[in-house]
C-alpha cells in the first residue's frame, strides 16, 4: 500500500506556489492591463489617423468634383448653345456666333482646371466640327444612352492605363419631356492626375478607392494597389449598404478598418487600413513584452524556489524532528542551524525546548527507576512498624502503640503517588501528625481545627498543611503552663477562592526573611518546608495561588490561598 506523504512535506510546495502567485499576479495584471490599454490606444490612434488621412484626400477630390460641376454648368446655363447642338444646320452668321461662343467657353474651362479637356458627341454631323471645335459625330455611342430615369444623370468612362488612361465626366444633353438626346458633354482628365491624389495615403498604410459609379463598377484605386475581384465586389456593394446622406462614417469589418467620405452627391471615397499591417510595431512590442514576462516568470520561479527552500527547510527539519521525537525519544540528536535571522532564532528556541524535553525525559526515567526502588522501602517500613506495634501491645504500652499507629498512617498518606488530595484527606493526614506531636509534647500546645464543610471536597496539594503546623509547633510553642495556641481555620477569600490559615500566638518570625523566601527563585536550605509548599501550590493552581504570611498583634498567621470550585450535587 502506497504511503501518504507527511503533511509537512507539502509546506514547501504551498509556500513556493504562494510566493510565485504573490510575485506574478501583479506582474501579469500589469502586463495584461498594459497590453489592453496599449492595444486600445493604438487602435484609437489608428482609427483617428485613418480618418485624418482620408479627410486629407477627400479635400482635393471634393474640389475636383466641384470643378466638374462648375465646368458642366458653364455650358448648360447657355440655353441658346444647347439649342444650337439640337440644330445641325444654321445660317453662316449664326454658325460663326455659336462657334465663337463655344470657343470662348473652352478657353474659360482652362481657368477652372488646366487638365480639363472638353468635347461633345452628337448623333449626326454638326457644322461646329468644321470650325475646328471638339465636336464629333458618334451615333452609336449616343444610342447607348437610353431615356430612362437616368438619362440626364451623369455617366462616366474610365480607362485605368497608367500612361494613356483617362477619366471622363459625361453629361447627357437633351430633353426628357421630348424624349430626345441631342448629344453628350464630355469633360476628360488624365487618369493619372486622379490616381495621384490617392497615392500618398498608400505610403502611410491606407489603401484608398474612389467609387464614381458603383452600379457600373467604376472606381479608381490607389497606385500600386493590386486588383482583387472579391475586394472590389465588396467595395462596390458599400453604396447600397451605407447611406450616402451621411458625409462621413467608419466601421470595422474582419481585420480591416473602413473609413468613408461622401464627395458630392455621387462619389464615395473609401479608405481601408489592414490592422495587422499598421499594428505590426505593436505586435513586436507584444512579442518583446511576452518574452520579457517569460524571462521574469523564469526568474521569479527560480527565486521563489530558492526563497521557499530557504524558509521551508528549517520548518521541515523541525517537523521531522517532532515526528522522529515520537519514535527516538530521548535518543534524538538535534543538529544546530547556522542562521542569524528570525527563522534561526525560532529554530534555536524550539531546539532548546526539545533538548529540555529530552533532558526532562531522561530525568523522568531516572525518577521512575528510583520510585520503583523506593516503593520497596515503604513496604518494609510498614511491616516493621506493624511488628513494633504488635510488640508494644504485647508489653501494654499504649502511648507507644498510638504513636506507631499515627506514624504508620502518616507515612501511608505521605508516601502514596497522589499529588492532589481533598481538604478532608489532607486534614486526616494532618491529624496523624498532630497525634504524634501531642504524645511527644504533652500539654505544651493546644490546637483547634475549624474548616467549613463546603471546603472538605476542595482540592489541595498533599502535605501542605503539615509543614505549616510543624513550623507553628517548633517556633511558636510555649514552655509555660497552658502552652501555646494553634488554630487551623478556613474562610472564603473571594467568589472563586478560599483560604486556610494556620495561626499561632508564639514567637514572631523575621517577616522580611519570610517574604524574601517566598519571592526568590533560589530557596533557603534552612526553610525548605515553607518554600516547598508555596512552589507546589503555584505549580498546580497557578500564580494567583500560594502561601503568604501575616504578622498579628500576638503571633503570626500563614495563609494558603486556593481556588474554589463549585461541586455539582
Amino acid at each position: 500500500m502506497k504511503q501518504r506523504r507527511p503533511p509537512f512535506r507539502r509546506f514547501h510546495q504551498k509556500l513556493f506556489l504562494l510566493m510565485l502567485a504573490l510575485a506574478l499576479l501583479p506582474l501579469l495584471a500589469v502586463g495584461l492591463v498594459n497590453i489592453l490599454v496599449t492595444s486600445n490606444l493604438f487602435t484609437r490612434q489608428l482609427e483617428e489617423s485613418a480618418d485624418l488621412i482620408l479627410s486629407r484626400t477627400a479635400a482635393p477630390l471634393g474640389q475636383l468634383y466641384q470643378e466638374f460641376q462648375t465646368a458642366e454648368g458653364l455650358f448648360l446655363q447657355d440655353e441658346e448653345l444647347m439649342q444650337a447642338f439640337a440644330n445641325p444646320q444654321a445660317p453662316i452668321l449664326r454658325q460663326i456666333e455659336v462657334a465663337n461662343r463655344l470657343s470662348q467657353y473652352l478657353t474659360n474651362i482652362k481657368y477652372i482646371n488646366a487638365d480639363f479637356r472638353v468635347s461633345f458627341l452628337l448623333p449626326r454631323n454638326h457644322y461646329l466640327s468644321s470650325y475646328g471645335l471638339p465636336v464629333k459625330e458618334d451615333a452609336a455611342r449616343i444610342e447607348s444612352f437610353s431615356l430612362d430615369k437616368r438619362t440626364l444623370e451623369h455617366a462616366y468612362w474610365l480607362s485605368d492605363d497608367k500612361t494613356t488612361g483617362e477619366f471622363t465626366w459625361i453629361v447627357p444633353l437633351g430633353s426628357v419631356a421630348a424624349q430626345q438626346l441631342h448629344g453628350c458633354l464630355l469633360i476628360t482628365v488624365p487618369y493619372s492626375s486622379m490616381s495621384a491624389m490617392l497615392e500618398e495615403p498608400q505610403h502611410l498604410g491606407q489603401s484608398q478607392y474612389l467609387i464614381v459609379d458603383a452600379g457600373n463598377g467604376k472606381l479608381i484605386r490607389s497606385p500600386g494597389t493590386e486588383k482583387n475581384s472579391e475586394l472590389q465586389s465588396r467595395i462596390l456593394r458599400l453604396p447600397k449598404e451605407k447611406s450616402l446622406y451621411k458625409p462621413e462614417y467608419s466601421f470595422t469589418e474582419g481585420d480591416s478598418y473602413y473609413s468613408i467620405r461622401t464627395i458630392g452627391s455621387e462619389w464615395m471615397l473609401l479608405g481601408i487600413v489592414p490592422r495587422h499591417q499598421v499594428l505590426l510595431p505593436l505586435y513586436k512590442v507584444y512579442q518583446w513584452t511576452i518574452g520579457l514576462v517569460g524571462l521574469l516568470l523564469l526568474g521569479m520561479t527560480l527565486l521563489s524556489i530558492r526563497l521557499a527552500r530557504n524558509f521551508s527547510r528549517p520548518i521541515e527539519r523541525l517537523a521531522s524532528l517532532v515526528v522522529r521525537k515520537k519514535s527516538d525519544g530521548a535518543n534524538l540528536h538535534i543538529p544546530p542551524l547556522m542562521r542569524a535571522d528570525e527563522i534561526g532564532v525560532l529554530y534555536d528556541g524550539i531546539r532548546e525546548l526539545l533538548m529540555e524535553i529530552r533532558q526532562e525525559q531522561v530525568l523522568k526515567k531516572e525518577y521512575r527507576l528510583r520510585l520503583l526502588q523506593y516503593q520497596i522501602n515503604p513496604h518494609f517500613l510498614y511491616n516493621s512498624l506493624d511488628t513494633i506495634q504488635w510488640k508494644a501491645l504485647e508489653h501494654k504500652d499504649r502511648e507507644l502503640t498510638s504513636m506507631i499507629e499515627y506514624l504508620s498512617g502518616f507515612l501511608r498518606g505521605g508516601l502514596d503517588q497522589v499529588d492532589i488530595v481533598t481538604v478532608e484527606q489532607e486534614l486526616r493526614h494532618l491529624n496523624n501528625y498532630i497525634g504524634m506531636q501531642q504524645i511527644r509534647y504533652k500539654g505544651q500546645f493546644t490546637i483547634s481545627i475549624q474548616i467549613p464543610e463546603e471546603f472538605m471536597q476542595q482540592e489541595i496539594v498533599k502535605i501542605s498543611l503539615q509543614p505549616l503546623v510543624e513550623n507553628a509547633i517548633m517556633y511558636g510553642m510555649s514552655r509555660q503552663a497552658g502552652g501555646s495556641l494553634i488554630k487551623v481555620e478556613g474562610w472564603r477569600a473571594a467568589e472563586d477562592a478560599f483560604c486556610i490559615g494556620v495561626f499561632d500566638d508564639g514567637q514572631v518570625l523575621d517577616e522580611e526573611r519570610v517574604q524574601r523566601l517566598l519571592s526568590e527563585q533560589v530557596p533557603d536550605p534552612d526553610s525548605f518546608g515553607i518554600r516547598n509548599v508555596h512552589e507546589r501550590i503555584r505549580l498546580y493552581f497557578g500564580e494567583n495561588s500560594g502561601l503568604r504570611m501575616k504578622k498579628l498583634e500576638q503571633g503570626k498567621c500563614f495563609e494558603l490561598l486556593l481556588p474554589f470550585v463549585e461541586k455539582l450535587p
